[in-house]
């Protein structure tokens, strides 16, 4: 190992990866591969070499230390005694001195291979961890306790990517990237700390290792760019309420904006999405306070709506039992109609699907053909035609024709009929969501009307044809779907339509159907003495009406909301 592998990271030796993969992210950012190749090559295999000296060690530090080898003493032989000569009495006697003993030589010990830990015989090895095991843990772990237990998470999962070996590395950088991007409501945090450790966007091989649909997409959803003027503008009312929430202001203020401003937040919340609103600096916290808080505006609105309507049942009725009851019913076919409303509008959007696979080509006709202006105006066509088979299949001429063709059916016109009604719905319906669940909601109160206006001349299944032809046509008139502007008659006769329409797109859906509200209340407080031209009268009186309130109610919340604070200059975009 190498002094100027580590005066090129320029941190001193040391033993924690953390520190290592810190100052290589930081000396990245001055050396780049497009503006000095040769120095972010000596950078990289110094950071390579780096890393293996500390596998090295690490593997060192995990074998056991080798037992000293101990020289066995030398073996001095003894040597057979000499006969000796014998001794006279007058010869002295010299003691022989006793030999030297020499000093035992050290052996050099041969060191041996370093042994691996012994192994029981039934023993298998551990298998290798998995990415999308490490994901799955981190993915839980954040579902059930939120940010802070995410974090805790990764330090876990941060010392468990370490032990990997560097041939993996690309693997788990791959598979977490394309997590991260799965889930659009991941901290942008959270996604900074992922790409501080891998270096998604740090890395020049980064394209070559995880490709380069991926690395687009992560540079989409890391780099930081403007927002848009007409995003800030939209979620401007959450972004004040949320600094109003956090100025601590009085829990009575809140409710109040809440009670005036309840649509404008929750049109904010449906337009934007999650990953805007975590642009414009609402986290997953705020976005969840957010969210109930907007539904408590609605509870808001509706038990104010209950007071009212009780207090006009109050002077009809005298009997307070009475007055609570058809409160009770009110607010239950109110709810009736919206629970309709969404049903009838999710219904209208099912696309239609070819079952025999070898005809997908037919599947795809009826899409591309209702896009065209003349399937629009020939879906209208036919559902009035539909109303009219209705009033002939009344006629006795039917009869007669069927008596002298024994042959035709006896339901044929009928099912002629239903033919093509479904048809010209199909043809005609709206584009957009939202104008298929007005359309959708719209449809009870505008069939009973047709059903007791043109009661004389067709059964209830032609009014109710005619009254889907009158909704289907003002949705498309609202859309622009005939490509100009339809004459002045023809927007007067489609006129409470286009303004429900206006309505929902200016505000929500519930908002767009509470002259539904208004028209139900007088038909409760009648006691089913319901005349046409006055339910009528009330849908319509109802829709100027709820108009013109929520314009008053946005122009006084808008004013008492706190001032917006600077928006911050590092937002990232989704």
């Amino acid at each position: 190992m190498e002094n100027a592998d580590w005066a090129l990271l320029g941190i001193a030796p040391t033993t924690e990866l953390a520190a290592i993969k810190k100052a290589y992210a930081l000396k990245l950012k001055t050396t780049r591969p497009d503006d000095d190749a040769d120095a972010y090559q000596a950078l990289r295999g110094a950071y390579e070499r780096v890393q293996q000296w500390l596998k090295w060690q690490q593997q060192q530090a995990a074998m056991p230390a080798p037992e000293p080898v101990v020289a066995p003493p030398p073996v001095v032989e003894a040597t057979p005694p000499t006969p000796a000569e014998p001794l006279t009495l007058d010869q002295p006697v010299t003691p022989s001195m006793p030999p030297t003993p020499t000093p035992p030589q050290p052996q050099q010990a041969t060191p041996a291979p370093p042994a691996s830990p012994p192994m029981a015989a039934d023993a298998t090895p551990a298998p290798e961890v998995q990415p999308q095991q490490l994901t799955a843990a981190l993915e839980r772990r954040w579902s059930l306790a939120g940010e802070a237990a995410l974090r805790e998470a990764w330090a876990r999962t941060r010392g468990e990517l370490d032990q990997q070996p560097l041939s993996r590395q690309a693997e788990f950088s791959a598979a977490f990237a394309q997590w991260a991007l799965g889930l659009p409501t991941l901290p942008n945090d959270f996604l900074k700390t992922l790409d501080s450790y891998f270096g998604w966007l740090h890395d020049f091989r980064s394209e070559r290792l995880l490709g380069p649909a991926l690395v687009q997409a992560l540079n989409e959803r890391l780099r930081p760019r403007p927002v848009d003027p007409a995003v800030r503008a939209v979620g401007d009312p959450l972004v004040r309420l949320q600094a109003a929430r956090l100025a601590g202001v009085g829990w009575l203020k809140l409710q109040w904006w809440l009670f005036l401003l309840q649509p404008v937040f929750g049109r904010s919340q449906s337009m934007l999405g999650v990953q805007w609103l975590q642009v414009l600096g609402l986290d997953l916290e705020a976005q969840r306070w957010l969210r109930d808080a907007v539904k408590r505006g609605l509870w808001w609105r509706t038990g104010a709506a209950a007071l009212i309507y009780g207090s006009c049942a109050g002077l009809v009725f005298s009997n307070p039992v009475v007055v609570i009851g058809h409160t009770l019913v009110w607010l239950a076919l109110t709810a009736l109609l919206l629970v309709l409303g969404l049903l009838g509008g999710t219904l209208l959007g099912v696309q239609l699907q070819a079952i025999n696979p070898s005809a997908r080509r037919w599947s795809h006709l009826l899409p591309e053909w209702t896009r065209d202006v003349g399937a629009l105006g020939l879906g209208i066509m036919w559902l009035l035609f539909a109303a009219w088979l209705t009033g002939v299949d009344a006629q006795a001429s039917v009869s007669a024709v069927r008596e002298w063709l024994p042959f035709v059916p006896r339901r044929i016109v009928e099912y002629a009929t239903w033919g093509f009604a479904l048809c010209g719905l199909a043809m005609a319906r709206p584009r957009g969501g939202m104008s298929r669940y007005v359309v959708a909601g719209l449809f009870p109160i505008t069939a009973f009307l047709a059903m007791r206006w043109l009661d004389a001349w067709l059964p209830p299944t032609g009014a109710y044809f005619i009254a889907a032809a009158w909704l289907l046509a003002g949705a498309a008139v609202h859309e622009d779907r005939f490509g100009q502007a339809a004459p002045a008659p023809v927007q007067w006769f489609l006129r409470p339509v286009l303004n429900t329409l206006v309505l929902a797109d200016r505000w929500t859906y519930v908002t767009a159907l509470a002259p539904l509200a208004v028209a139900m209340a007088y038909a409760t407080l009648v006691d089913g003495q319901v005349r046409p031209l006055s339910l009528f009268m009330c849908w319509v009186l109802g829709i100027l009406a709820v108009g013109w309130l929520q314009t008053q109610a946005d122009a006084l919340g808008l004013r008492l909301l706190p001032a917006p604070p600077a928006p911050a200059d590092s937002a990232d975009a989704p």
